[in-house]
């Protein structure tokens, strides 16, 4: 299910997921809130709302890749193939330093109320991780990372040490109840290991006397795994972690056949139901449906994304992306951090400012850039394929859209 939720937090899953990650948010805005930083959030929010390609203001939420380096093989990561990175033209592998993130930290500690600590790799596998997660908690930014925690077992004093690190919100990503569901996609891990650093954290926690990281396991339904989610629930419970999320993916289509979670009392062989028409007898039963007038259908409403306005994302060598795709190719970069770069060259820059012509469908598909990954993604493509379906279009975006086509092929200024 994609609730209404959905467009703010970037998630899937039933309304009461989305509800308990808007919890979690609503924690981090209030409690590193200043004058400074909701001041700065109106500025973003007002230039996102107006459709402006310029914001005065900048992100809010930072996701800041500590290492794309992980222990585990999942399928779907990385353009589902992670020897892609050390191909020639690709980013590679690596991790930040801590004096490289905590600089990142100091130009953007006054607006942003958290930081997400993960992308491509496995963010607890090296020491200074934990450095730099205290440093941003020391700084007033709330911190979240997800980890597969599959890497090792945890000792009491490495459990107490990712408890005292300023984490606020710990996802663990763990795909199934038993070895046999859980390594189907997450290749190399161990289940039993994972279930016993959950509860170890869970036990050091309550020792220590924190609330804190509130521990939330996220569960990816598929095919092979749905039949676990009641079990994954108990085992949750028992152990005594906080949330159990469950999650429908986004599956790439190579993968959708096997992968699909099926819907109750749905046949493994399931195929879908032809159209009356295709089906039609010698009789004349097509002349019969096409006869019969269909349903209108629903205006459809696309929503812009919200990417390039709220949030950042560093790789872990500097390079900047508007989102968390296309991270294996530094060419997708639309500016780089280094010691001698103020983010608000990059956040107002050219290339900031195309992303997010983007985003406010100003830019027909035959008009986009293929250097920016958001030229490849569905978000700002999607009102342009459903009005070529001749679906209908929610009035106000079919106007924009119209518009848009209008002037394809002419010259942008990018103001």
């Amino acid at each position: 299910m994609r609730g209404p939720l959905n467009r703010i937090f970037a998630t899937t899953g039933s309304l009461a997921t989305q509800a308990k990650i808007a919890r979690r948010y609503a924690y981090a805005f209030l409690r590193h809130g200043t004058l400074k930083k909701y001041w700065n959030f109106a500025k973003v929010e007002w230039a996102r709302i107006r459709g402006k390609t310029t914001v005065n203001g900048f992100p809010y939420v930072l996701k800041i890749e500590s290492t794309n380096i992980c222990n585990l093989e999942c399928p779907f990561c990385l353009d589902r193939d992670r020897s892609i990175f050390n191909e020639e033209g690709m980013r590679g592998f690596g991790r930040m330093k801590a004096p490289f993130f905590k600089r990142i930290i100091d130009q953007l500690k006054p607006y942003a109320f958290n930081v997400n600590m993960y992308g491509s790799g496995e963010p607890l596998l090296f020491p200074e991780a934990y450095e730099m997660m205290r440093y941003a908690a020391d700084n007033d930014i709330g911190v979240r990372i997800s980890s597969n925690l599959s890497m090792r077992d945890f000792t009491d004093e490495q459990a107490e040490k990712i408890i005292e690190a300023g984490i606020e919100h710990l996802i663990v990503s763990c795909h199934g109840a038993s070895q046999e569901t859980y390594e189907k996609y997450m290749v190399g891990g161990d289940f039993e290991r994972v279930i016993r650093n959950m509860r170890k954290l869970v036990q050091t926690r309550e020792r220590l006397g924190k609330k804190l990281p509130f521990i939330d396991w996220q569960f990816l339904l598929f095919s092979h795994n749905q039949h676990e989610a009641e079990k994954a629930k108990a085992m949750a419970k028992e152990i005594g972690i906080d949330f159990l999320r469950l999650i429908y993916p986004n599956i790439p289509p190579e993968f959708k056949e096997e992968w699909r979670p099926r819907a109750e009392g749905e046949a493994e062989d399931y195929q879908p139901v032809k159209e009356k028409s295709d089906r039609a007898d010698e009789n004349g039963s097509s002349e019969r449906a096409a006869a019969t007038p269909a349903p209108p259908q629903k205006a459809i409403n696309v929503e812009k994304c919200t990417w390039p306005y709220r949030s950042i994302y560093f790789n872990w060598d500097g390079g900047i992306l508007p989102c968390c795709d296309g991270t294996t190719k530094p060419s997708f970069d639309l500016g780089k951090f280094d010691d001698d770069v103020r983010i608000q060259e990059i956040w107002n820059g050219p290339d900031y400012v195309n992303v997010r012509r983007y985003a406010n469908f100003d830019v027909a598909p035959q008009d986009m850039d293929k250097r920016y990954t958001c030229a490849s993604c569905l978000k700002p493509l999607a009102p342009f394929l459903i009005k070529e379906k001749g679906l209908p279009l929610h009035a106000k975006v079919e106007k924009k859209i119209d518009r848009t086509l209008a002037g394809a092929g002419a010259p942008k200024n990018g103001a």
